[in-house]
C-alpha cells in the first residue's frame, strides 16, 4: 500500500514538474519573440492574396510600425501617391480620398508564442470602426532579424503579408 502511494505521489509530482516546465518554456518563448519584436520598422511591402492565391502588391508603400517593451504598439500606413488637399476648402471627395489612403491605429499587443502570433488590441484608430478590434498577425523574422513579416489569415488561407524592415 505504501509503495502504491509513493508511486502515485511521484507520478503527481512528475506531472506537476512537466506542467511547470512547459509553462516556463512558453513564457520564455513569448519573451524571446517580444525581445525580437521590440523596435520600430518601416514598411517595405504589403501584398494581398485573393481566394485563388494570386498576389497583388497594394499601393501602401510608406509606413511605420513600433512595438515597445511595455506591450504597446502603433501602426501607420499610407499610399505613396497621396495627392495634396487643395486649400483652402478641400472638397468632400478629396477628404474621403485622403481618409481612404491612410491607415493608423494604436493599442496594446499580446504574443502567443505557440501560434507565432502577435495580436494588436486596437484602442484608437483613424477609422473608428477599428476601435475595440483584435488584429491577429502571424509573426516571422528574416534569418538576420532585420525584417519582420506579419501575415494576415482568414482561417488557414493567407490573405495578406506585410514586410517591415527594422529602422537602423
Amino acid at each position: 500500500m505504501k509503495t502504491t502511494a509513493r508511486v502515485m505521489t511521484l507520478v503527481v509530482l512528475a506531472s506537476l514538474l512537466a506542467t511547470l516546465s512547459v509553462r516556463a518554456q512558453r513564457s520564455s518563448d513569448a519573451g524571446r519573440v517580444r525581445q525580437q519584436l521590440i523596435g520600430s520598422y518601416k514598411l517595405t511591402s504589403y501584398v494581398s492574396y485573393d481566394a485563388s492565391g494570386a498576389a497583388t502588391t497594394l499601393p501602401y508603400s510608406v509606413g511605420q510600425i513600433s512595438y515597445d517593451a511595455a506591450g504597446r504598439m502603433s501602426a501607420q500606413l499610407m499610399r505613396g501617391n497621396r495627392p495634396k488637399l487643395t486649400t483652402p476648402g478641400a472638397s468632400d471627395a478629396e477628404r474621403a480620398a485622403a481618409f481612404g489612403s491612410y491607415i493608423a491605429y494604436f493599442g496594446a499587443y499580446t504574443i502567443d508564442a505557440d501560434k507565432r502570433t502577435v495580436t494588436h488590441h486596437v484602442e484608437g484608430a483613424m477609422n473608428p470602426n477599428m476601435v475595440g478590434s483584435n488584429l491577429v498577425r502571424y509573426v516571422d523574422f528574416s534569418p538576420d532579424g532585420r525584417s519582420l513579416f506579419l501575415s494576415v489569415k482568414d482561417g488557414e488561407r493567407l490573405t495578406g503579408k506585410l514586410q517591415w524592415d527594422r529602422h537602423p
